[in-house]
Formats: structure tokens, sequence, C-alpha cells
């Protein structure tokens, strides 16, 4: 095969993965919708729609997105067809499992669940390991380190919530809760999100990728920062409030670096690019103001108003905010690309206005407005990937 040849392989093969775990992402999101719905209605727990999406789609959408990142900006060759789709049915059925055997109380089911959750991420985390081994660019190299401290993070845990789920925790229990919910909030999600800001940001303002000493400095404030929370099962809330903070200087850092990169050019990348920057500053103001309640000896707030607020405005919003953009790419070429694209990113004022809105609702305690403002963020998201022109993939090349 031509050099050439072996490069749209690659790029044919890192859409196919990316285009099914997306696939798969939105199943998730859509009955986290129907599950937050319901928890309205009735004033259930909102331990579901919750873990629907963060666990969900959020981990689906990571899985997709730094494989096609890792192949595409390393130059790297996919993983075989058997292992990506392994990688998807063990994630897929861990995650199903815990869905169900959580609020059925079948402890066995949640067991079997996070052993198979833990297994996807292994199984993610060897195969972006084997990319970077056979890549041809050196760039993403920092990217990926990134990605497997978040990996490490949530398979610690998805772990420890699958003990506490299954009724193992004992008296440690708050002390379970509280490591797991930061390991997998900060660690998993925000240090994958950490790790891709230089390049997506870039890409979305059709730059060139941006970074510099901030990038290192990020990812030793990364690592201090897990370890700091991991420690804290052992040593308290104040150890996992310093991780908090550190992790949060680690984003900041990064974005600031970025940002003051692209300057005035960032501006190019549209909605994609001021939705993952404000969700960004969510993120880091949520582990900030967190992680300080918590080294000042304040009890956490589980789920409480701001953990909310920061899963709709900061994680929902660049999720929603990177596939306005990475939506079009897999799914037409150019010209199609291009008036994908404009479908997407027009009117950008309507969804960070609404994302915004149903953030600080949620932070006032205004439920019906956060509902209403997401409901129709929803909506408009949707309206706009439906409006979307398609074409059927063309055969691999050979």
């Amino acid at each position: 095969m031509t050099v050439d040849g072996r490069r749209r392989r690659r790029v044919t093969d890192s859409h196919r993965i990316a285009g099914v775990a997306f696939t798969i992402a939105g199943v998730f999101g859509l009955a986290s919708v129907v599950w937050a719905v319901v928890v309205i209605a009735s004033g259930d727990s909102w331990w579901g729609p919750i873990h629907a999406f963060l666990a969900g789609t959020m981990l689906f959408a990571i899985s997709g997105a730094t494989q096609l990142f890792t192949i595409t900006w390393s130059a790297a060759p996919a993983p075989p067809a058997v292992m990506a789709a392994w990688q998807r049915w063990t994630l897929a059925l861990g995650i199903g499992s815990v869905l169900i055997g959580m609020p059925a109380r079948w402890h066995w089911l949640v067991g079997i669940g996070a052993i198979g959750v833990v297994t996807g991420l292994a199984i993610l985390g060897r195969s972006l390991i084997d990319a970077v081994r056979r890549s041809l660019l050196r760039r993403f190299d920092f990217s990926v380190r990134f990605y497997l401290l978040a990996i490490a993070s949530g398979a610690l845990g998805v772990t420890l919530g699958g003990l506490m789920g299954m009724g193992l925790a004992g008296t440690r229990y708050e002390a379970f809760r509280l490591v797991h919910s930061h390991l997998n909030l900060i660690g998993l999600l925000g240090l994958t999100i950490v790790g891709t800001l230089p390049t997506i940001l870039a890409t979305f303002a059709h730059h060139k990728t941006v970074s510099g000493r901030e990038i290192r400095t990020g990812l030793w404030l990364a690592v201090a920062g897990v370890a700091s929370i991991a420690v804290g099962l052992f040593a308290g809330a104040t150890a996992v409030g310093v991780g908090s903070i550190l992790a949060a200087a680690s984003l900041l850092v990064v974005l600031a670096g970025v940002v003051g990169r692209l300057g005035l050019s960032g501006r190019k990348g549209g909605l994609p690019y001021y939705q993952v920057t404000a969700g960004s500053l969510w993120l880091a103001g949520w582990a900030t103001v967190d992680g300080a309640r918590l080294a000042a000896g304040s009890p956490e707030a589980h789920f409480a108003a701001m953990t909310g607020a920061v899963v709709v405005a900061g994680i929902g919003q660049i999720l929603l905010g990177s596939l306005a953009y990475l939506v079009p790419v897999l799914t037409a070429p150019p010209p199609r690309l291009g008036r994908n694209l404009e479908r997407t990113h027009a009117n950008a004022w309507i969804p960070l206005t609404l994302a915004n809105v149903a953030g600080l609702a949620l932070v006032v305690g205004w439920t019906s407005l956060a509902a209403w403002a997401g409901g129709l963020w929803v909506l408009d998201f949707a309206r706009r990937l439906l409006s979307m022109e398609r074409r059927a993939p063309s055969p691999d090349p050979t």
C-alpha cells in the first residue's frame, strides 16, 4: 500500500471508530435526558441521569475522541477491528449493567458492570499506547500522557464505585464516594479535556497546534492532583480538596497558554471554540471552589447545585461544542463539510446563551428555568444535526 493509501486508511479507520462511539454516546445521552424528565416528574434521585450521562455519554465520547485524535494527529495506525469492538462491547455492557444494577439493588450485576467498565478503559489505554509506539509524529505524546493519566484515574474511580454499589465499602463509604466522584469527574473527564485543548482549540480556529512549556507544567500539576485525590481515601477530604485545586490549576494553565497563543485568531473557531472554552472555565471554577471548601474542612455537598451546573454547563457544553465540529467532519467530505459546519455554527449565541443560563439557573436553585434552558439547548443541537447533509460512506481504500 502506498503512503497516500495508508494515510487514507488511517483516516477512514479513525472516523469509523469515532463514529460508532459517538453514536453509542448519543444513545446514552438520550437515555439520560428521558431519565432526567422522569426524575423531575417523580422527585426521584438524580443518580441515574447523571451517571447515564457521565458514565455512558462521556465515556463513549472520550473513547471515540481520544482514538480519533491519537490516530489522526500522531499519524498512527488504528487498533485492530477486533480490539476496537471488544473495547466498545465491554464498556457498553459494563455501563449498562451498573445503570440497571444500582436501582434494582442487584449487587452482583453492579460488580460485573464495574469490571466491564474497567476492562473497557484498560483496552482503550492499551490501544492508545500501541498507537503512540507506532506513530510517525511525536507532537501528540503529551496529550496521550494526559489521556493515560485520565484512564488510570477512571479505573480507580470506577473500582471504588463498584465496591460501593456492591455494599463492600463498609464504614469507609463516605471516603470512597468522595474520592470516587473526584477521580471520575476531575481525573477521568477533566484531564482528558486538558490533554485535548492544545490541539482541538487550534483545529477549531484553523490553526496549527499550539503548545509550549505550559503543557508540561499542566501535566505535572495533573499528576500531583490525581495523586492527592487518591491519597484522600486515607488522608481525608483535605487531600481531595488540594488535589482538586491542583487539577483546576492544570486546566487553567493549559487553557490560558492555548488561548493566549491563538489570540484573536481563536475567534475563527466560532461556536465550538467558545463553548469548549466556556465549559473549561466552568469545570475549573467548580474544581477550585469545591477544592477550597474541602481543603477548609467543609463537608462534601454530594450532587449539590454547583455539581449539577458543571455537569450541564461545563462537561455538557464541552461535549456539544466539540460535536458541533466533529460530527460534520465525520459525516461528509467537502463541499458538504463546509455547508454542515455552517449549519452547526450558525447563530452561536443561541446555544451559548441556553447552556450558560442553564448552568447559572442550577447554581441559584432555579431548577425549572434550568430544565427549560437545557431542554431547548438539546433540541437546538438536535435540529442542527438533523439538518446536515449526509453521504453514504465510500468503501475503505486498499
